[in-house]
């Protein structure tokens, strides 16, 4: 997992986090994005007030959320445009999620891989 672009980070409220520097687009230098692995979705956060309890992930926490740290770095991976193809919004501005069925990113507006081609907005 060295090599991954992201970190996989504990959090004593939180559980385990991933930070992804793709992922902090378009907020305040005050603002940090961080995937939790318990929920499988981004959230926003203060930098002061979750950055200050941020540690290493231990080798058993590690272990027992490797399934999941590889959905996202597969999500992560799969991703063939940078933002939504409904609405448009960059996957770097939203919180969003993983699919459950597709491994892939689901946006805010709730459109991953799985959506049919009929909804989705062609690209102009």
């Amino acid at each position: 997992m060295s090599g991954d672009a992201f970190q996989v980070h504990f959090h004593p409220k939180l559980g385990v986090v991933i930070y992804d520097p793709l992922a902090q687009m378009g907020l305040a230098r005050e603002q940090m994005r961080l995937f939790k692995i318990g929920a499988m979705g981004a959230s926003t956060f203060l930098r002061e007030i979750v950055n200050k309890d941020l540690g290493t992930c231990g080798d058993e926490q590690s272990r027992q959320n490797a399934a999941a740290v590889s959905a996202y770095r597969t999500a992560r991976g799969l991703r063939r445009k940078p933002y939504c193809e409904h609405c448009r919004r960059h996957f770097g501005s939203v919180d969003f999620t993983v699919c459950g069925d597709c491994s892939a990113i689901r946006c805010t507006c709730g459109t991953c891989s799985c959506a049919s081609s009929s909804r989705r907005r062609k690209a102009a």
